[in-house]
């Protein structure tokens, strides 16, 4: 599953949605920005490019994404999530109505707070528990992006919950031996059937990351029995697809 950044990433989105045609047969779902979280759990509609139905019309699932920025890092989050937990309905009714009325699959949840402590994991957690749930009674689904940097994710609480995906961010790691690091605790924290890696495409000096490189990390992959990633961001890369094929291949 890639992710689409559209207009927040000034990504080419008309050359992305033609390479996601020509690789649908082997993707499973692409996420895309939409929304975010505001003040007074409020679901904010961004004015981006609108790929619900391109994206749909291949037989994709369609998770727009609820983010938390621009830009990254906002002290704030923290208290808006804060406020999300202790009045959760306005939001989650008016995440409903949306994609009953454009046809979503579910949706990303892409909350990023700098900061937060054990009780937000919890109120988090139960906040997940009600959405998903919710969305699951008119047929659709919740992933949710993980990280480790903050006592704000708790991976074993959420992955709990009745949320279906976790996606975990702190793979991201552009060296190898930080991948390793944060995929054995994935694994240790996350069942696999509810675990779906997140990886960039390039390293930590942004540089696209080799053949040897892709290799190593996606036969590290397959040693744990893994078969669902999402890839930060579109484009993909050309040297990944014989990589994607393989994986879809083992679904």
């Amino acid at each position: 599953m890639p992710w689409m950044g559209l207009e927040r990433t000034q990504e080419n989105i008309t050359s992305d949605l033609e390479q996601i045609e020509q690789y649908s047969t082997f993707l499973t779902a692409v996420s895309f920005e939409r929304f975010n979280l505001g003040s007074n759990s409020q679901l904010i509609v961004n004015n981006f490019t609108d790929v619900q139905e391109p994206i749909q019309s291949k037989g994709l699932w369609t998770l727009p994404m609820v983010s938390t920025c621009c830009p990254w890092g906002r002290p704030e989050v923290i208290e808006w999530v804060r406020e999300l937990a202790a009045n959760p309905q306005p939001f989650i009714n008016e995440a409903i109505q949306h994609a009953l009325d454009e046809g979503f699959t579910g949706y990303n949840l892409d909350i990023e707070p700098l900061n937060g402590t054990s009780e937000d994991a919890e109120l988090y957690s139960q906040f997940l528990d009600q959405f998903a749930t919710e969305l699951h009674s008119i047929g659709k689904i919740l992933t949710v992006d993980v990280a480790s940097y903050t006592e704000f994710w708790n991976f074993t609480l959420i992955a709990s919950t009745q949320v279906d995906y976790l996606m975990t961010m702190s793979t991201y790691a552009g060296t190898y031996t930080g991948f390793q690091q944060a995929l054995q605790y994935a694994t240790q924290t996350i069942p696999l059937k509810k675990l779906i890696v997140g990886m960039m495409t390039v390293d930590d000096n942004n540089q696209p990351f080799t053949d040897q490189e892709l290799t190593q990390r996606f036969q590290l992959l397959a040693s744990y029995n893994i078969n669902q990633i999402a890839i930060w961001d579109s484009p993909i890369p050309s040297n990944w697809i014989p990589f994607l094929k393989t994986l879809s291949t083992q679904s």
